[in-house]
């Protein structure tokens, strides 16, 4: 295997990452979060990945107008040398022996043979570790440490058609699959057996089951996870804590992140949770907690909550940055008179690696200004839309276009088996 199958978004992340360098006068940049290191180099190795930096650990160095290198334990956020699952401009691997701090010692060396004495070095301030930066700053005195942690959910937000398509699929699978759960639930199953079928449907369908002890998975790749990569994970991976799962096979692929529905599909918590015979009348009273309340009022305590994500979503345009979409929302919300009666929170936040990823726009938590600018909304961009009322939850993934937003999939109910 001689590439990653990710070249699209390859040759568009490292075009962003010079980009942004060139704009904020960055020589170099080095990330620290987990998972954008993981979605930069096409792999997640989640054990290895937080392990104490003191015993094993590893840096991307990806220069301005240069080569990107590596340095540590490589193999653990950029996949075995010879799998070749790291992007295309990634040059240069520089493996050193533990503890980590070799790993700081060469890293300093290698940014000092750069010329970079003095350099302004973009990091991720939210996700370094003090004592970490303390190390650098110690080995690099002159070293402009600058914050730059908008760098990567800028790139991670807007994505390629194919990264389209293949979150398509995983919303897709996991909408089939929540739909065998419900008819299994329906039929007398009890939630360990239902989750058994919603298990083997995702499987069928081409799903990955986030199985095993080790958390690994390979995040870039063609649109089929490779013989050698199922063979090299599974082994010796017989006596798993998958035997807990009745009636599933004990050996089970690894995570593959683009096949994952991790996206909780609720069209709304009754439905999936209390629903499991046929709908009430309009005039039946439900039990909601200590309350009853009549169907016909929670039907209509639905249908706005469907109307405000259909409508507000549509307030955020082309081109308008997460902290004037942010305002926007509030401003909107708060003009609606049934709007601000019914709905008592929402999220607009990316989607990736992370269950919430930037920018996060919700109604709980004010956004603070962050020092190295504004995340701006593009067409490609895909959020999970995610709404609350007293009564229900519905969240649903959509797509900015040049014409605004469409669902990324189309709305299904609930079926009735």
């Amino acid at each position: 295997m001689n590439a990653t199958g990710w070249k699209e978004k390859d040759d568009r992340t490292i075009a962003e990452m010079q980009m942004y360098m060139e704009r904020k006068r960055l020589d170099a940049f080095i990330p620290s979060k987990a998972t954008h290191i993981a979605y930069l180099m096409n792999y997640w190795d989640l054990i290895h990945s937080i392990i104490p930096w003191e015993e094993m650990t590893g840096f991307l160095v990806v220069l301005s107008g240069g080569e990107a290198f590596a340095v540590g334990e490589t193999g653990c956020f950029a996949g075995p040398d010879d799998a070749q699952v790291h992007p295309w401009w990634l040059k240069e691997r520089i493996n050193t022996p533990r503890p980590g701090r070799r790993t700081l010692d060469r890293l300093a060396e290698k940014i000092k043979g750069k010329g970079l004495s003095k350099a302004r070095i973009g990091i991720e301030r939210k996700w370094m570790p003090l004592a970490l930066y303390e190390e650098l700053h110690f080995r690099l005195p002159d070293v402009e440490f600058v914050e730059a942690d908008l760098l990567v959910p800028q790139i991670r937000f807007i994505k390629t058609s194919r990264e389209q398509e293949l979150l398509r699929k995983a919303a897709n699978i996991g909408l089939a699959s929540m739909d065998a759960y419900m008819v299994a639930l329906r039929n007398g199953a009890d939630e360990l057996e239902a989750n058994i079928v919603r298990a083997k449907k995702a499987l069928e369908l081409g799903g990955e089951w986030l199985g095993g002890p080790y958390r690994l998975a390979w995040t870039g790749g063609t649109d089929e996870t490779p013989d050698w990569w199922d063979e090299d994970a599974l082994r010796g991976f017989k006596a798993s804590k998958l035997r807990r799962w009745r009636g599933l096979p004990e050996n089970l692929p690894f995570l593959v992140t683009h096949f994952e529905a991790r996206y909780q599909w609720y069209l709304s918590d009754m439905a999936w949770h209390q629903f499991y015979g046929a709908e009430p009348d309009d005039g039946d009273m439900l039990a909601w907690g200590d309350k009853k309340i009549k169907y016909a009022d929670a039907k209509y305590d639905f249908a706005v909550l469907r109307q405000a994500q259909s409508e507000v979503l549509n307030q955020i345009k082309p081109g308008m940055d997460h902290l004037t979409a942010k305002r926007q929302v509030g401003d909107y919300i708060a003009s609606h008179e049934e709007f601000s009666k019914h709905i008592t929170n929402y999220y607009i936040h990316g989607l990736g690696l992370d269950v919430h990823e930037e920018p996060i726009l919700t109604g709980y938590v004010d956004i603070p200004t962050p020092l190295d600018g504004a995340i701006y909304y593009q067409p490609g961009a895909v959020v999970s839309s995610e709404w609350f009322t007293a009564l229900w939850t519905v969240e649903e993934p959509f797509v900015m276009t040049a014409f605004g937003w469409i669902p990324l999939v189309e709305l299904r109910g609930v079926t009735c088996g």
